[in-house]
């Protein structure tokens, strides 16, 4: 449900070649929308998504997914039309952690529309709503197999402080005031 005096759209990005994706917070009613995102995206996108080889999401876990607490979380979706039907393309989700100046955050887009543009967008997206709020990093656990993530974090950020490598998972930390404004165009 939206909050009152709140614009539905936060923004919208023309893709070349292809349609304009509109964001928003995510909604209640998105159920069908994120039910179909899963069930068409790829084993690999979906791991690297939820680190398991799901290949569709219990309901509990998609009443979780679009029960959002706005105090302590935020949760973006993309969304174009396709033969005139919405259709969710990729997402970004934050969860402050309880320190208060750091979230845990994630960023999915679906196959069709990878190497596109979309995450930067998010990536931008989202950093914006978090500085308002008072958030001062980013924390994201990526597999290493999650090379097209990495390369974005590792465009986004003149700083690899924090950053820590095992066997599997890079946990990635980044300081959004080092976010670069020059080559990736986030924080303005």
């Amino acid at each position: 449900m939206q909050e009152r005096n709140e614009p539905e759209w936060l923004a919208e990005l023309p893709l070349t070649g292809g349609p304009v994706v509109r964001f928003r917070h995510v909604r209640p009613d998105d159920e069908p929308l994120i039910t179909d995102a899963i069930r068409t995206a790829s084993r690999e996108t979906l791991l690297h998504r939820f680190f398991s080889p799901i290949r569709s999401v219990s309901p509990s876990m998609l009443r979780q997914m679009l029960a959002i607490d706005r105090a302590k979380e935020t949760c973006i979706v993309g969304v174009t039309k396709e033969q005139g039907a919405a259709r969710m393309v990729c997402g970004a989700r934050y969860v402050k952690l309880p320190a208060g100046e750091a979230a845990e955050f994630a960023i999915t887009v679906h196959d069709d529309f990878q190497r596109r543009g979309l995450g930067k967008f998010l990536l931008k997206l989202l950093a914006g709503l978090a500085v308002a709020e008072g958030i001062q990093r980013f924390e994201a656990d990526v597999m290493n197999s999650n090379q097209k993530m990495l390369n974005l974090f590792r465009k986004a950020t003149s700083s690899r402080a924090g950053w820590h490598r095992t066997e599997d998972i890079h946990h990635v930390v980044l300081e959004l005031s080092t976010l670069t404004n020059q080559e990736s165009g986030l924080i303005p």
